[in-house]
């Protein structure tokens, strides 16, 4: 979708052709179409231009600070930064109305009255252990490509990561199978 995106929407608006104004105004309206395309609601609405905006600002803040070199503590205050955007720009997708959004938001934000539980104990700690694992996977892996980090590793331990992960596939598969889109 991003390739339709970018080649039906974003290039046809100017793209990054005409200045840096008409770049962020590509990109936001490519984001308010894009979120508008899964959904005849306000809240992808609201999505969409929230994407669009972020994309808009770290384009202008890479131009105003072009020549700034981030340290590793930097980078990950940025991926948290981006994480915690994107998480709160995911409730209005999600989200059947504004209530329901701003109860999420409040809930997240540990501001609500009557703080609704999304995610138990358990599952919450098993997503903090992926993501950390995939944080660190990603970590060691951002000068190397995967071939030659699998050509260094011992084929056992090849052949062990990838049962492990083949049995994790099969063990939890999920509850449901259907596709997002039909709900729609």
């Amino acid at each position: 979708m991003s390739s339709w995106l970018r080649d039906y929407l974003y290039i046809p608006l100017g793209g990054n052709r005409y200045g840096p104004a008409r770049t962020y105004t590509a990109l936001l309206g490519t984001m308010l179409l894009g979120g508008l395309w899964h959904g005849a609601a306000w809240t992808f609405v609201v999505w969409g231009g929230l994407h669009g905006l972020y994309l808009s600002v770290e384009r202008w803040l890479r131009g105003r600070y072009a020549s700034w070199k981030p340290g590793p503590a930097a980078i990950v205050a940025l991926g948290m930064l981006t994480y915690v955007l994107v998480n709160i720009t995911w409730v209005f997708f999600r989200a059947k109305d504004f209530t329901v959004a701003s109860t999420v938001l409040q809930s997240m934000a540990g501001v609500a009255a009557k703080p609704v539980p999304m995610i138990a104990l358990l599952p919450m700690v098993y997503a903090l252990v992926i993501v950390a694992g995939i944080v660190g996977t990603h970590w060691a892996m951002r000068d190397k490509t995967l071939e030659i980090a699998v050509e260094r590793t011992p084929a056992w331990l090849v052949g062990a990561i990838l049962g492990v992960m083949g049995i994790a596939v099969i063990a939890e598969q999920g509850k449901g199978s259907a596709f997002i889109y039909f709900q729609f």
